[in-house]
């Protein structure tokens, strides 16, 4: 039985362009978190995607990028104790004066992803979803305050 979790098209496509969904059973997500940052450059911002993955797969993963909407974002991993910690990073450099929660980190709640990785001895792309990405407000300190 094939299970196909959808939450874009992209992952829809993912059947019927030869590449293989992950079973929630070989690979689990423990957490996804989305966190924004602010540079040390007045409009530098960016956003931090941690997704904490624990594997069962006899062979090991190798994750190479985060697609989230149009978007395929590079990716750092550590690993510990079978649990993968997938880090995606980016950077938008605009010149914004409120350095509030703007609409679009509001809205990001809703997001989803497509983390894409292939096992060792295998050049098959293979998809897992990431159903929900939850937002993380990153707090700043009162002694410390973005430059501007």
């Amino acid at each position: 039985m094939l299970m196909i979790f959808s939450c874009s098209p992209a992952a829809k496509e993912s059947s019927a362009a030869g590449t293989e969904i992950a079973t929630a059973s070989q690979l689990k997500i423990l957490s996804a978190t989305e966190t924004d940052w602010l540079g040390g450059v007045r409009g530098v911002r960016g956003k931090i995607f941690t997704i904490r993955i624990k594997s069962t797969l006899k062979q090991k993963p190798t994750f190479s990028d985060l697609e989230i909407g149009d978007e395929k974002i590079p990716v750092s991993v550590s690993v510990k104790n079978n649990i993968y910690t997938v880090i995606a990073r980016t950077s938008v450099s605009k010149p914004l004066v409120d350095f509030g929660t703007s609409e679009e980190t509001r809205s990001s709640d809703l997001r989803c992803g497509i983390l894409h990785y292939h096992l060792s001895g295998s050049k098959t792309v293979r998809k897992l979803p990431v159903p929900k990405l939850i937002h993380v407000e990153n707090v700043i300190k009162n002694t410390e305050e973005p430059v501007q």
